[in-house]
Protein backbone atom coordinates (compact mmCIF):
# COMPACT_ATOMS: atom_id res chain seq x y z
CA UNK A 1 0.00 0.00 0.00
CA UNK A 2 1.23 3.90 -0.87
CA UNK A 3 2.39 5.79 1.60
CA UNK A 4 0.61 9.08 1.81
CA UNK A 5 3.37 10.87 0.30
CA UNK A 6 4.00 8.28 -2.75
CA UNK A 7 0.34 8.53 -3.54
CA UNK A 8 0.30 12.02 -3.54
CA UNK A 9 3.52 12.46 -5.84
CA UNK A 10 2.33 9.53 -7.77
CA UNK A 11 -0.49 11.05 -8.71
CA UNK A 12 0.88 14.39 -10.02
CA UNK A 13 3.78 12.44 -11.81
CA UNK A 14 0.69 10.60 -13.63
CA UNK A 15 -0.84 13.90 -14.84
CA UNK A 16 2.01 14.29 -16.37
CA UNK A 17 3.18 11.47 -17.79
CA UNK A 18 -0.79 12.39 -19.10
CA UNK A 19 -0.05 15.42 -21.23
CA UNK A 20 3.44 14.64 -21.46
CA UNK A 21 2.17 11.75 -24.29
CA UNK A 22 -1.01 13.68 -25.07
CA UNK A 23 0.16 17.16 -25.74
CA UNK A 24 4.10 16.68 -25.70
CA UNK A 25 4.05 13.65 -28.06
CA UNK A 26 6.23 12.32 -24.72
CA UNK A 27 9.67 14.60 -25.33
CA UNK A 28 9.67 16.07 -22.41
CA UNK A 29 12.09 15.13 -20.22
CA UNK A 30 11.30 13.90 -16.72
CA UNK A 31 11.73 17.21 -13.80
CA UNK A 32 11.45 17.46 -10.11
CA UNK A 33 7.43 18.09 -9.07
CA UNK A 34 7.56 19.90 -5.80
CA UNK A 35 4.62 21.06 -3.64
CA UNK A 36 5.38 24.68 -2.08
CA UNK A 37 2.96 26.71 -0.24
CA UNK A 38 4.88 29.79 0.13
CA UNK A 39 4.28 31.69 -2.60
CA UNK A 40 0.82 32.83 -4.02
CA UNK A 41 1.56 31.92 -7.25
CA UNK A 42 -0.27 28.76 -8.99
CA UNK A 43 2.82 27.08 -9.95
CA UNK A 44 6.04 28.01 -11.76
CA UNK A 45 9.02 26.13 -13.45
CA UNK A 46 12.50 26.34 -12.01
CA UNK A 47 15.05 25.72 -14.35
CA UNK A 48 18.27 23.72 -13.57
CA UNK A 49 17.22 24.00 -9.66
CA UNK A 50 18.14 20.44 -8.16
CA UNK A 51 21.62 18.82 -8.72
CA UNK A 52 22.21 14.81 -8.14
CA UNK A 53 25.66 14.19 -5.98
CA UNK A 54 26.81 12.82 -9.56
CA UNK A 55 26.45 16.53 -10.92
CA UNK A 56 23.23 15.78 -12.67
CA UNK A 57 20.75 18.61 -12.98
CA UNK A 58 16.89 18.69 -13.01
CA UNK A 59 14.19 21.27 -13.10
CA UNK A 60 11.49 21.77 -10.80
CA UNK A 61 8.10 21.84 -11.43
CA UNK A 62 6.04 23.75 -8.37
CA UNK A 63 2.72 23.71 -7.40
CA UNK A 64 0.62 25.27 -5.04
CA UNK A 65 -1.18 22.61 -3.40
CA UNK A 66 -3.52 25.49 -1.61
CA UNK A 67 -5.47 25.99 -5.01
CA UNK A 68 -5.94 22.37 -5.10
CA UNK A 69 -8.94 22.92 -2.29
CA UNK A 70 -10.14 26.23 -3.91
CA UNK A 71 -9.88 25.48 -7.90
CA UNK A 72 -11.83 22.92 -10.11
CA UNK A 73 -9.40 20.30 -11.09
CA UNK A 74 -9.44 21.40 -14.85
CA UNK A 75 -8.06 24.73 -13.54
CA UNK A 76 -5.33 22.97 -11.53
CA UNK A 77 -4.23 20.49 -14.07
CA UNK A 78 -4.25 23.56 -16.50
CA UNK A 79 -1.48 25.48 -14.02
CA UNK A 80 0.33 21.73 -14.81
CA UNK A 81 0.44 21.98 -18.19
CA UNK A 82 1.08 25.89 -18.44
CA UNK A 83 4.80 25.16 -16.29
CA UNK A 84 4.95 21.79 -19.17
CA UNK A 85 5.37 24.64 -21.72
CA UNK A 86 7.98 26.67 -19.79
CA UNK A 87 9.74 23.17 -19.03
CA UNK A 88 9.32 22.42 -23.35
CA UNK A 89 10.80 25.73 -24.25
CA UNK A 90 13.69 25.59 -21.81
CA UNK A 91 14.64 21.99 -23.65
CA UNK A 92 12.91 22.59 -27.16
CA UNK A 93 12.48 26.69 -27.53
CA UNK A 94 14.44 29.77 -26.91
CA UNK A 95 13.57 30.92 -23.23
CA UNK A 96 14.10 34.85 -23.04
CA UNK A 97 16.56 35.75 -20.10
CA UNK A 98 14.57 38.97 -18.58
CA UNK A 99 11.00 37.55 -19.74
CA UNK A 100 9.37 33.68 -19.42
CA UNK A 101 6.54 34.30 -21.22
CA UNK A 102 7.95 36.13 -24.39
CA UNK A 103 5.97 35.16 -27.86
CA UNK A 104 7.45 31.61 -28.38
CA UNK A 105 6.25 30.53 -25.00
CA UNK A 106 2.25 32.04 -25.53
CA UNK A 107 2.49 30.67 -29.11
CA UNK A 108 3.12 27.36 -27.35
CA UNK A 109 0.61 27.88 -25.17
CA UNK A 110 -1.89 28.28 -27.44
CA UNK A 111 -1.22 25.45 -29.31
CA UNK A 112 -2.08 23.57 -26.60
CA UNK A 113 -5.16 24.86 -25.81
CA UNK A 114 -4.24 27.14 -23.13
CA UNK A 115 -4.63 31.01 -24.05
CA UNK A 116 -2.22 33.63 -22.25
CA UNK A 117 -3.78 36.70 -20.57
CA UNK A 118 -1.81 38.53 -17.65
CA UNK A 119 -5.44 38.97 -16.29
CA UNK A 120 -6.55 34.99 -16.45
CA UNK A 121 -9.90 36.63 -18.95
CA UNK A 122 -10.02 37.40 -22.94
CA UNK A 123 -8.27 40.49 -24.04
CA UNK A 124 -5.39 40.24 -21.35
CA UNK A 125 -1.74 41.08 -22.15
CA UNK A 126 -0.36 37.76 -23.87
CA UNK A 127 3.19 38.14 -23.02
CA UNK A 128 5.02 39.44 -19.81
CA UNK A 129 6.67 39.16 -16.61
CA UNK A 130 3.57 37.94 -14.38
CA UNK A 131 1.06 35.93 -16.56
CA UNK A 132 -1.76 33.41 -16.00
CA UNK A 133 -3.95 31.81 -18.84
CA UNK A 134 -7.76 30.84 -19.39
CA UNK A 135 -8.82 27.32 -20.75
CA UNK A 136 -9.64 27.09 -24.95
CA UNK A 137 -13.07 25.11 -24.44
CA UNK A 138 -11.98 24.29 -28.57
CA UNK A 139 -8.21 23.48 -27.68
CA UNK A 140 -6.75 20.35 -26.92
CA UNK A 141 -5.98 20.98 -23.69
CA UNK A 142 -9.76 20.37 -22.43
CA UNK A 143 -10.66 16.89 -23.70
CA UNK A 144 -6.89 15.67 -22.66
CA UNK A 145 -7.67 16.68 -19.01
CA UNK A 146 -11.55 15.07 -19.87
CA UNK A 147 -9.91 12.17 -20.58
CA UNK A 148 -7.39 11.91 -17.33
CA UNK A 149 -10.31 12.87 -15.21
CA UNK A 150 -12.50 10.34 -16.80
CA UNK A 151 -9.85 8.06 -15.72
CA UNK A 152 -10.22 8.41 -12.57
CA UNK A 153 -7.59 10.69 -11.78
CA UNK A 154 -8.36 13.01 -8.40
CA UNK A 155 -6.08 14.77 -6.03
CA UNK A 156 -5.74 12.19 -2.89
CA UNK A 157 -4.85 15.12 -0.45
CA UNK A 158 -5.98 18.55 0.05
CA UNK A 159 -4.85 21.80 1.90
CA UNK A 160 -6.48 22.59 4.92
CA UNK A 161 -5.21 26.52 4.73
CA UNK A 162 -6.27 28.42 2.00
CA UNK A 163 -4.56 30.75 0.26
CA UNK A 164 -7.51 32.59 -0.63
CA UNK A 165 -10.77 32.93 -0.42
CA UNK A 166 -13.10 30.33 -2.23
CA UNK A 167 -15.67 33.22 -4.00
CA UNK A 168 -12.40 34.68 -5.91
CA UNK A 169 -12.62 31.60 -8.00
CA UNK A 170 -16.55 31.81 -8.56
CA UNK A 171 -16.26 35.27 -9.68
CA UNK A 172 -13.36 33.96 -12.38
CA UNK A 173 -15.48 31.06 -13.64
CA UNK A 174 -18.46 34.30 -13.88
CA UNK A 175 -16.18 36.60 -15.77
CA UNK A 176 -15.07 33.99 -18.17
CA UNK A 177 -18.69 33.38 -18.93
CA UNK A 178 -19.29 36.82 -19.18
CA UNK A 179 -17.08 37.05 -21.84
CA UNK A 180 -17.80 34.45 -23.89
CA UNK A 181 -15.55 30.87 -22.64
CA UNK A 182 -17.86 28.98 -21.13
CA UNK A 183 -17.52 24.80 -20.92
CA UNK A 184 -18.16 22.24 -18.06
CA UNK A 185 -15.51 21.83 -15.13
CA UNK A 186 -15.74 20.13 -12.03
CA UNK A 187 -17.12 21.33 -8.69
CA UNK A 188 -13.94 23.09 -6.81
CA UNK A 189 -13.16 20.31 -3.96
CA UNK A 190 -13.34 23.26 -1.03
CA UNK A 191 -17.91 23.04 -1.98
CA UNK A 192 -17.74 19.25 -1.33
CA UNK A 193 -16.06 19.47 2.42
CA UNK A 194 -18.16 19.47 5.51
CA UNK A 195 -17.91 22.95 7.52
CA UNK A 196 -16.46 21.35 10.72
CA UNK A 197 -15.13 17.77 11.93
CA UNK A 198 -15.89 16.55 15.31
CA UNK A 199 -16.96 20.41 16.00
CA UNK A 200 -13.18 21.57 14.67
CA UNK A 201 -13.38 23.45 11.17
CA UNK A 202 -12.16 21.94 8.14
CA UNK A 203 -10.34 24.49 6.51
CA UNK A 204 -8.51 27.44 7.53
CA UNK A 205 -9.19 30.84 5.62
CA UNK A 206 -6.63 33.64 5.20
CA UNK A 207 -6.13 36.49 7.75
CA UNK A 208 -8.35 39.60 6.75
CA UNK A 209 -6.06 41.84 5.23
CA UNK A 210 -4.56 44.97 7.73
CA UNK A 211 -6.07 48.30 6.77
CA UNK A 212 -3.31 50.23 4.94
CA UNK A 213 -1.79 52.64 7.18
CA UNK A 214 0.14 54.48 4.42
CA UNK A 215 -1.46 55.57 1.09
CA UNK A 216 0.72 56.87 -2.23
CA UNK A 217 -0.58 59.86 -4.09
CA UNK A 218 0.42 61.18 -7.53
CA UNK A 219 0.71 64.04 -9.27
CA UNK A 220 -1.06 64.21 -12.24
CA UNK A 221 1.00 66.16 -14.14
CA UNK A 222 4.33 65.69 -13.37
CA UNK A 223 3.71 62.03 -11.51
CA UNK A 224 5.83 63.19 -8.38
CA UNK A 225 4.77 60.63 -5.81
CA UNK A 226 4.37 60.95 -1.91
CA UNK A 227 2.90 58.43 0.69
CA UNK A 228 0.78 60.09 3.34
CA UNK A 229 -1.36 58.90 6.07
CA UNK A 230 -4.45 58.05 4.63
CA UNK A 231 -7.38 60.67 4.08
CA UNK A 232 -4.59 63.20 3.91
CA UNK A 233 -4.52 66.00 1.12
CA UNK A 234 -1.64 67.62 0.07
CA UNK A 235 -0.75 69.75 -2.98
CA UNK A 236 2.26 69.25 -5.31
CA UNK A 237 4.89 71.75 -4.74
CA UNK A 238 6.02 71.65 -8.05
CA UNK A 239 2.75 71.75 -10.07
CA UNK A 240 0.77 73.35 -7.36
CA UNK A 241 -2.25 70.99 -8.15
CA UNK A 242 -3.54 68.29 -5.47
CA UNK A 243 -2.11 65.14 -5.77
CA UNK A 244 -4.27 62.02 -5.97
CA UNK A 245 -5.13 58.62 -4.92
CA UNK A 246 -3.31 56.09 -7.02
CA UNK A 247 -6.45 54.12 -7.66
CA UNK A 248 -8.33 57.80 -8.62
CA UNK A 249 -5.66 58.65 -11.13
CA UNK A 250 -6.38 58.52 -14.43
CA UNK A 251 -3.50 59.23 -16.18
CA UNK A 252 -1.69 56.48 -13.69
CA UNK A 253 -3.74 54.04 -14.24
CA UNK A 254 -3.68 54.73 -18.40
CA UNK A 255 -0.10 53.33 -18.01
CA UNK A 256 -0.22 50.45 -15.99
Amino acid sequence: MNTPTVEFYSTLQSAFDHFNAELFDTKLPYCLITLRSASRVYGYHHAGRFISPEGKQIDELGLHPGFFTLRPIESVLSTLVHEMAHHWQQHFGTPSPSNAHNQEWSKKMESLGLMPSDTGLPGGKRTGRSMSHFIIPTGLFLPSCQRLVEMGFAIPWLDRHLPAEPENQVEVVQALKAAGVEYQVSAPPITRLPEEINGKVTVYRPAPKAVPSREKLICPKCGSKAWVTPETKIICGVCSVRMLNEINNDETNNHL
